[in-house]
């Protein structure tokens, strides 16, 4: 019994950790919320021997408490009436996206726990036992990089999420990168429960708690205060949120649509706007020079003298369907520069592995409202205006910090950002991808201008914070005066070059590790 009770320790660390992601307001407690598990898993290891296949169910049974905790914001999407499915279809739907999300993150994830246990086993680790909550705090870092690559890895849980309330401490990402905040929080806690464990060890735990907190907080300050400090000429932006949700526009509300957005056009630029974003695929249809809707920006934009960015379908030079923004100048012309969607959400805009899912599980296939897949867009594609480069970002985009970074190196001054979050209606979801837009614009040091369909749309500035923000499931206009940088932070020079001298120390380790193993068993053959 108070075994399965110690074993509790696990996900209830998962649970902690997940909340103070979903509600940042306690974010501060995520400096101590992974202590329960760590005691745990520091605690067994130092205990007794096991295969590393236990400890990689340990590692599954604490992701899975915090991937399910998180993703919890699925059931909002019922009982999804933009996908045409029954409610019992939209039942089954909604636990497979659930259930079946957190079970992909996890299943990755949980090979954490055996490798670290592996590299636990190494020499230096052995010799100086207090490097126990770095080696897991470098460990679950390369992890949650990891989430970013390939189409099964959505990094949407990653930790520095939750200190959105907690002052300049997210903002050591403008120097070392998001992943940098990672490794100090778990470190923080890792060197908690290893005090915990060795009271003997208090001190030096204590010191060398506080010296990864003090070093993360220095950085911290050091991003903000240096953030956008550049003079420059302001810019007046203005992103309009039509509150017009996905069953309504892949409906009959074209009309109602273009009557909505001129409204705010002509309010944004009454107020003084140089510059005005609509959101992503903000009427699903197709913009070419003779298309309807293409005639109908480009009159907003020539009638109202502004320049007007938006997110619509593109056909490429190959015939291939992009999700793409389109910029529309005072003339009434078009950029000849498209920006198509880099990064394509998994069952949503296209399916991975059609042909399994379609026979597996058809009803996944069809989640989407489109009938075919879209195609992929390539590079940066930075949008020349009288405002400056513009980036752009569409909606999964921004939870990527490659694409970010991608598109400051090419020169850009300004992000722009349509997005669709008309899923979520006000979930947690729509406040923690905002987050994510915060994130990005801390790290590349540039504003970024948020336009969503039911919300949240904002103005975020390079220190992370949001001006004119509209809540979600409201009609409204996000206005405010922005500046087109130059200056690049340090992140956007180094990259995640943190990251990487983690996977060498982790290399070595586990090469050092392994070689010893393979001594160790011929040692012990030679001696039978």
């Amino acid at each position: 019994m108070k075994k399965r009770l110690w074993l509790l320790l696990l996900p209830l660390g998962g649970v902690l950790t997940a909340l103070t992601l979903i509600f940042p307001r306690i974010g501060f407690l995520e400096w101590f919320a992974l202590i329960p598990s760590l005691l745990f898993l520091f605690g067994h290891l130092e205990r007794k021997a096991c295969s590393l296949r236990r400890y990689y169910a340990l590692g599954f049974l604490f992701f899975f408490s915090l991937f399910f905790t998180v993703f919890h914001w699925f059931l909002r999407l019922y009982p999804m009436e933009f996908a045409g499915v029954t409610k019992g279809e939209a039942v089954v739907l909604v636990l497979i996206c659930w259930i079946g999300l957190s079970l992909l993150q996890t299943v990755i994830a949980a090979f954490s726990f055996p490798l670290f246990a592996f590299l636990w086993r190494s020499e230096p680790v052995r010799r100086v036992r207090m490097l126990t909550p770095f080696l897991f705090a470098a460990v679950y870092t390369v992890f949650e990089w990891g989430q970013t690559l390939g189409w099964f890895g959505v990094p949407w849980a990653r930790l520095p999420l939750g200190q959105a309330n907690c002052g300049v401490l997210w903002n050591s990402a403008a120097l070392f990168g998001s992943y940098f905040l990672t490794f100090a929080l778990v470190a923080v806690n890792g060197l908690a429960a290893y005090a915990i464990l060795h009271l003997d060890r208090v001190r030096a735990a204590a010191i060398a708690c506080a010296a990864v907190f003090l070093i993360n907080l220095a950085a911290g300050a050091v991003g903000y205060l240096t953030a956008g400090n550049e003079e420059s000429n302001s810019i007046t932006v203005a992103a309009v949120q039509g509150n017009v949700g996905s069953s309504v526009k892949w409906g009959d509300g074209v009309e109602k649509s273009f009557e909505i957005y001129e409204k705010y056009t002509a309010l944004a630029v009454e107020q003084g706007a140089d510059l005005i974003l609509f959101p992503e695929t903000f009427i699903p249809h197709y913009i070419t020079e003779t298309s309807a809707l293409g005639h109908y920006v480009s009159d907003l934009a020539d009638r109202y003298d502004v320049t007007i960015l938006c997110g619509a379908f593109h056909q490429n030079d190959e015939g291939l369907v992009e999700n793409a923004v389109f910029a529309f100048f005072p003339d009434g012309s078009a950029a000849d520069t498209v920006y198509a969607k880099r990064r394509l959400v998994p069952f949503g805009e296209y399916v991975p592995m059609r042909e399994v899912v379609e026979f597996l599980v058809p009803p996944l296939a069809d989640i989407g409202m489109l009938t075919s897949d879209l195609a992929q867009g390539e590079g940066s594609q930075l949008i020349s205006t009288e405002q400056g480069e513009i980036g752009a970002l569409i909606c999964f985009d921004s939870i990527y910090e490659e694409l970010t970074l991608d598109s400051v190196r090419d020169g850009a001054t300004l992000l722009c950002l349509p997005t669709n979050d008309s899923w979520f209606m006000d979930s947690a979801a729509v406040f923690m991808h905002l987050r994510q837009a915060q994130l990005r614009a801390i790290e590349s040091g540039r504003y970024i201008v948020r336009s969503a369909d039911t919300g949240v749309s904002a103005i975020i500035s390079p220190d992370g914070k949001t001006a004119a923000e509209v809540e979600p499931l409201v009609e409204g206009m996000s206005l405010s005066t922005v500046r087109a940088i130059d200056s690049r932070t340090l992140y956007s020079y180094i990259g995640n070059l943190f990251v990487y001298l983690l996977l060498g120390a982790l290399a070595v380790l586990c090469t050092d590790t392994f070689l010893r193993c393979i001594l160790k068993r011929k040692k012990e053959a030679s001696l039978e």
